[in-house]
This record gives structure tokens, C-alpha cells and sequence, in this order.
């Protein structure tokens, strides 16, 4: 007699074996009948979703779920137990499945949904495994490949990204995006250490954040350069905000040395107009142009242009 042989004939000997599996497995078990109630549920279940012992029996599943979902669950049951499947595992996306603790706190599951009957009745099992820690693990590890380690800002393949994924939602109002260069970048290295360096960074990255909306994209370009994309924003707009960031890193006093603080300047270019897919690099083009001119013009200013005449100019 091989040795799953000899395990599963003693399976059906006993109930206590499936009771004990049941009361003591880390994975959640929840049974629910055809309306939704839940009718089965074991400690590990309980304790994932943060209820006292006994409580979540008789209630609907909706109590573990997100608002969102109550209305269309019912549907997904109801086509889950009349379809041809007896089990099916969900949560293949990164994320999982959400669930919602009693305090109503959010949770990612693992959740493997069986098909089978009690009493004549019709049952569904839920085998369910929070994957909330894991799921945090990876959105770390995808924050860290995204992220400038110094400033805290999007790094450059990361904004490409992000820019490529917003250019489908943008109005024809246009768009703009702005290029900075902190002037004289290489002088406070020189003069006072990389460490004054990596303040500078930090505080203008800190400017930037404070500075910008929401729906902006904020990114360090490279060295002592940063772009920002402004989706939906006219040329009139985004001067204005690029002026705020400018003005607001200039009074900014920094102190590495006895007597007076010292303080910095940045130059700016801008270019707006419509874009689309494919087209964020004639827009840096055209911002990296007008950067120049700001720098050759004197420094801690910036100059704002328009794509199209760019590109007739040039």
C-alpha cells in the first residue's frame, strides 16, 4: 500500500480528522449558502477579518466585503454555483482580492472558492489566506524601482511610465511640462560638500511636491535636473505654477557655514501644447530648449514656449 493510500483510507474513519483540519488550519473557511449567508465559519476566518468567536455566523457575506462589491457579489455567487467549475482560485492579480476587516480596515486575500452541498443544499466554500503583508512586499519592491532614492520623486523611466499611462486621458485643453536646473549646482558641491549637495535635492524635491497638484507627474530628470508633467493645463497655468516653484526655492536659506545663509536659484523651461502617445520626447525637446535660453539668459528664471513654435522656429 503506497503511502497516500494508506493516508486517505483513514480520512473517512473519522470526522475529527476534517474537524481538526478545520478548527486548526491558518487559512480562513468560510461556507455560505445560495442567498449569501454565511453558515460555516472557523477561527482563522474570524480572526482574519477581526470578529469575535461565533459572530459572523448567519450573516451575510457582504460584512467581509467592500461597499463596492455588495451589489454585484450576489450575481457572481449565483453564477459561480450554477456553473460548470467546482473550484476556481481568485486573487491572480497582483493585489488579490479585497476584503474588509469589522473595523473596516482593508485586507488583500488569496481565495479558493469550492462548489458543494450540505443537508441537500446547495454550498459554497471560500478557503481564504491573507496576502496583505505580501502585497505590501510588493508594492515596496515596485516603489523602490520607481523611486529616486534621494529626492523620494518618480525617477526617469518611472515618469516616462507614468506620463504614457495619463497621455490616454488628457482633454484637449493640451498640456504642459516643465524642465528645472538648480543653477550653480556644481558650485555648492565644490564649495561645501556633497552632503550640501543632497540637501539641495532634497529641499527642491520637498518645493516640488508642496508646489504641485495632485494629478501632476513630479520626477528627477537626472544630477541637478527635475521634469514635471502638467496634464490639462494651459501655458497660462503652468507658468504660474512653475513661478511658485521657482520663487519658493529661492527663499529658501541654507546653512553651511557661519554667517549669512546662503541661497539658491533654479531655471525653468516650459513647453505646452497637445500631445499624444509616442510624443513625450518632442515636448522634453522643446522644454530642454527653452531651459537653455532661461540659462544663457541669466539664470533663476524660466522661459515658456509652445510646441508648434518650436518647431517652425527651429
Amino acid at each position: 500500500m503506497t503511502k497516500r493510500a494508506s493516508i486517505a483510507s483513514l480520512i473517512p474513519g473519522s470526522q475529527d480528522i476534517y474537524r481538526k483540519i478545520v478548527l486548526e488550519i491558518a487559512d480562513g473557511i468560510i461556507g455560505i449558502d445560495e442567498s449569501g449567508i454565511i453558515r460555516l465559519c472557523n477561527p482563522a476566518a474570524e480572526n482574519i477579518f477581526g470578529w469575535e468567536t461565533g459572530q459572523l455566523l448567519g450573516k451575510p457575506l457582504e460584512v467581509v466585503l467592500p461597499e463596492r462589491m455588495h451589489s454585484s457579489h450576489g450575481m457572481l455567487v449565483s453564477n459561480f454555483l450554477a456553473g460548470d467549475t467546482d473550484a476556481r482560485y481568485m486573487g491572480q492579480r497582483s493585489n488579490g482580492i479585497e476584503g474588509r476587516r469589522s473595523d473596516g480596515a482593508g485586507i488583500h486575500l488569496g481565495i479558493t472558492i469550492l462548489r458543494t452541498a450540505a443537508a441537500g443544499e446547495p454550498l459554497m466554500i471560500a478557503v481564504v489566506r491573507d496576502i496583505s503583508e505580501r502585497v505590501r512586499y510588493q508594492q515596496d519592491l515596485k516603489r523602490l524601482a520607481e523611486t529616486d532614492p534621494l529626492s523620494g520623486l518618480l525617477n526617469r523611466r518611472a515618469f516616462r511610465d507614468c506620463v504614457a499611462q495619463s497621455l490616454t486621458r488628457v482633454s484637449p485643453v493640451g498640456s504642459s511640462l516643465a524642465l528645472f536646473d538648480l543653477d550653480d549646482f556644481k558650485g555648492v558641491n565644490d564649495r561645501y560638500g556633497h552632503d550640501a549637495g543632497d540637501e539641495v535635492i532634497t529641499r527642491f524635491a520637498d518645493v516640488l511636491r508642496t508646489s504641485t497638484r495632485a494629478n501632476d507627474f513630479v520626477g528627477r530628470w537626472g544630477g541637478e535636473e527635475f521634469i514635471v508633467f502638467l496634464p490639462d493645463t494651459t501655458p497660462d497655468a503652468a507658468t504660474a505654477i512653475v513661478e511658485r516653484i521657482r520663487a519658493g526655492f529661492s527663499d529658501i536659506d541654507f546653512h553651511w557655514e557661519r554667517g549669512a545663509p546662503v541661497r539658491l536659484t533654479v531655471s525653468a523651461g516650459i513647453a505646452s501644447g497637445e500631445i499624444g502617445q509616442g510624443e513625450l520626447d518632442a515636448m522634453v525637446s522643446c522644454a530642454d530648449k527653452a531651459l537653455y535660453e532661461a540659462k544663457r539668459g541669466g539664470r533663476n528664471r524660466l522661459i515658456s514656449t509652445v510646441m508648434q513654435q518650436i518647431a517652425l522656429a527651429s
